[in-house]
């Protein structure tokens, strides 16, 4: 039988070690809330000096950056609808093939960012392998491998401008709906801001 000595000194390095593990998660906790106000920070600095004819491409950017910091991401892409060639786009792509990715084309309807993009559906895969819509080919032409990913379309007045995506979290876990929302949130955002700065050249276009 334990002694009243041994239960007390086992209950102590338990709640020791439940408190270091409260701790760390805390810790983590920071980490990422300093990580998300840095990265908003950057993108309200560029939302202020915003000018629809100049800064449409760099607002973008931000705000791909800004949403791959706030998912713990590695890589994403930004992609547009071709209207004319019925093609997305991959306009701006953040982490290994920020190089080799932008202007590659594929058939709107096709892959994982085919489906976000004809449904305007955000998308959750945490294993890609499993999914018969992803499309392998494309990891297979830039050398990446996805192997889970969060996608949102950008929707501006009912109308799909394309997708924006987060592809493989750095710590190797798995995104969350939440992250789908928080995306959904930015991909608004850029939406609102392709679709002003489109009416602002038009209109200067005509007179």
């Amino acid at each position: 039988m334990p002694t009243e000595d041994t239960q007390l000194i086992r209950f102590l390095q338990q709640e020791c070690s439940r408190l270091k593990d409260a701790n760390r998660l805390l810790t983590d906790d920071v980490r990422a809330l300093r990580r998300y106000l840095q990265a908003l920070q950057s993108l309200q600095e560029t939302v202020q000096h915003f000018t629809p004819e100049q800064d449409i491409l760099a607002l973008l950017d931000d705000t791909l950056y800004c949403a791959l910091e706030l998912l713990d991401a590695a890589d994403g892409s930004l992609m547009l609808i071709d209207e004319e060639t019925d093609e997305l786009v991959f306009v701006l792509v953040h982490g290994a093939v920020r190089e080799t990715l932008p202007g590659i084309r594929f058939d709107r309807r096709q892959g994982i960012a085919g489906w976000v993009a004809e449904n305007a559906k955000p998308v959750v895969v945490n294993n890609v392998l499993t999914d018969l819509r992803f499309l392998r080919d494309m990891d297979e032409q830039v050398g990446f491998e996805t192997r889970a990913l969060v996608a949102v379309p950008l929707v501006a007045r009912g109308r799909v401008l394309g997708v924006i995506e987060g592809l493989n979290k750095r710590s190797g876990g798995d995104f969350t709906e939440e992250d789908g929302k928080l995306l959904s949130v930015l991909a608004t955002l850029a939406a609102s801001a392709l679709d002003y700065a489109a009416a602002v050249i038009e209109a200067e276009e005509q007179t």
